[in-house]
């Protein structure tokens, strides 16, 4: 969730009543949140103001935890790391495979790059629909009809439709594979077993 800042979005923030200017949440990002003289809700003294981009789990931000850390939010971030660790080391084996693997393993290999993937699609898919349902609700966040889902949203729709694409592609390449290792393999013992009658 971000502005931007064109020329029509800097002549807005010049008016005074503008309400961009006024927001007091800016940007909510899986692990950094900004706000502008933005006060924790239970606090009703109005002691400290929180401004700025921060990391979600720095220590300044203990007592928005509860408030920032929804349970919704918190499995929106546990799904997506989850699908972006599973993304990593699949990335790790590709290049394993193309680099220093053995054919005898490759089909093995690719089929677990096909699963690895297969788990990262439907743990993104997970989170972009959890955090669709209630990431724009309006008792969440401050400023409700200032927050929308941003390009970024969007990224992680199109991202986990293309990681099921990959998954496919690689199970596809498994199946390939595990022919031309049985194309192989019949050949080799074809060719074993005629050598073997002519003794």
């Amino acid at each position: 969730m971000s502005f931007n800042f064109s020329e029509q979005s800097k002549l807005q923030l010049s008016k005074p009543n503008s309400p961009a200017l006024w927001a007091i949440f800016v940007r909510l990002g899986l692990w950094e949140t900004c706000f502008r003289s933005f006060h924790d809700p239970s606090d009703l003294a109005l002691r400290k103001y929180y401004a700025g981009c921060r990391w979600i789990l720095t220590d300044e931000y203990q007592k928005l935890r509860g408030f920032i850390e929804q349970p919704f939010f918190i499995t929106v971030q546990v799904f997506f790391t989850i699908g972006f660790t599973a993304l990593l080391v699949s990335c790790v084996l590709i290049l394993a495979v193309h680099l220093c693997m053995s054919p005898e393993k490759d089909v093995l290999v690719v089929r677990l790059i096909a699963g690895l993937t297969l788990v990262a699609a439907v743990c993104c898919t997970l989170a972009v629909i959890v955090f669709g349902v209630h990431g724009d609700g309006r008792d969440w966040m401050p400023d409700p009809d200032h927050n929308y889902l941003s390009w970024s949203f969007a990224l992680g729709v199109v991202g986990s439709f293309f990681t099921y694409i990959s998954s496919i592609l690689f199970f596809i390449e498994a199946s390939k594979a595990k022919k031309r290792e049985d194309a192989l393999n019949h050949h080799v013992s074809y060719h074993m077993e005629q050598t073997h009658t002519k003794v």
